[in-house]
């Protein structure tokens, strides 16, 4: 049961600015050329990287504990300890395309409108009952 249609037949879509073909002609181009080695025998390198990850990593466990620390002893003196960062900043809710954005209200007008006819109706049914006499 739809009151309207399902899609607006008006709106054009935008056509895509490369066809398949062409996309298809470069990915096998790319294909043939060789790929360059990365040196992997450079130790030195290599090692100050992974020690600075585990620094990194360290600090950070550490930083972790010691939040922890603090939030049990706060609770052992019978201190409210502060919310979780978390729970402050709700997160990013996903922005929506223009072209999802208008599905989305559209669908939601179509239900509104929807809801209001059948709430007139039910009230109209009641109104009709109540003054018939029945």
């Amino acid at each position: 049961m739809s009151f309207f249609s399902s899609s607006p037949k008006n709106r054009r879509r935008r056509s895509r600015s490369k066809s398949t073909r062409d996309s298809a002609a470069l990915l096998d181009t790319a294909k043939e050329k060789p790929r360059s080695k990365k040196k992997t025998n450079d130790l030195g390198e290599q090692a100050i990287q992974l020690n600075a990850r585990i620094g990194a990593l360290e600090s950070f466990l550490a930083k972790k504990t010691a939040a922890e620390e603090r939030r049990e002893q706060m609770q052992r003196d019978n201190i409210l300890p502060p919310p979780d960062r978390a729970s402050l900043r709700p997160a990013k809710k996903r922005r929506l395309s223009h072209a999802e954005r208008r599905r989305y209200h559209a669908e939601r007008n179509r239900t509104g409108i929807q809801f209001l006819f059948l709430f007139c109706l039910a009230c109209g049914l009641a109104w009709w009952l109540i003054f018939s006499g029945i």
